[in-house]
């Protein structure tokens, strides 16, 4: 399964987030007869992810079909659901997979936590060199530690950016999965119906750099801006979020 749907319009019970869209299309309930009972029963029905895919794309449902009502005389006709739902930059599968793939998964997701251990103390010991670095140069550093190690780590800004997106993009298959995935491109629609409106392509380019493909004008964007096609007005909203697998190697 490469395509996963959002279910938004889920009943009695709201959708605000992507997880729970997502969950809600891998769980329904299905009448059918039941035997041992000898009636129409309800049964719930539980899909689960046994391998996750490269890339991994979510529909939102956001169109739908509206039956015809003859007491206020409406026509059937399709529908558009403006509801906010929103969606994570880093969305994380493991609570929809199989338990045997959870097992699998585990061992990355352990190992990405002892990584992250590191990184902070590896950090902290860059930071230490470089303010040692400004006492040998006889620079005056700074009394507030906080304010230091915020410049310290604006200037280490592309460094940071080079080794996301060298994670982000690393030929899949050459680390361990960790069940996450990270979002890479929205396509949105603008409008308020299923047959009109405008659909536009946000793909990212480099750290918190996207291009926004509207027809055949192209222009650079922020994450910021992006995260906020969740939905709930007539501003562009998404209707596919793509993401792309993570590893740890």
């Amino acid at each position: 399964m490469r395509k996963l749907p959002c279910i938004i319009d889920n009943q009695a019970n709201p959708v605000n987030h992507l997880s729970e869209g997502i969950q809600a299309g891998l769980e329904e309930s299905i009448e059918k007869n039941s035997p041992s009972l000898g009636r129409i029963a309800v049964y719930k029905k539980v899909s689960r992810l046994k391998k996750l895919p490269p890339y991994l794309i979510v529909q939102k449902i956001r169109f739908l079909w509206k039956k015809a009502v003859e007491n206020t005389g409406s026509k059937a006709t399709k529908a558009k659901i403006l509801r906010n739902v929103s969606f994570p930059r880093v969305l994380d599968m493991y609570p929809f997979c199989t338990d045997e793939l959870k097992k699998t998964l585990e061992t990355g997701r352990d190992y990405e936590k002892k990584m992250l251990i590191d990184k902070a103390k590896l950090e902290g010991d860059k930071f230490e060199e470089y303010k040692k670095k400004l006492e040998a140069e006889g620079k005056i550093v700074s009394e507030d530690t906080k304010e230091l190690f915020k410049k310290w780590k604006k200037d280490q800004e592309e460094e940071e950016i080079r080794e996301h997106d060298e994670k982000l993009y690393r030929k899949v298959g050459t680390g361990l999965e960790t069940g996450n995935y990270e979002l890479i491109a929205v396509l949105t629609h603008k409008g308020r119906t299923s047959d009109s409106g405008h659909y536009v392509a946000w793909v990212h380019k480099k750290g918190d750099e996207w291009l926004k493909y509207d027809d055949d004008v192209v222009t650079v964007v922020k994450t910021e801006e992006i995260m906020n096609l969740r939905g709930g007005g007539d501003w562009h909203m998404a209707y596919y979020c793509i993401y792309r697998k993570l590893e740890v190697v």
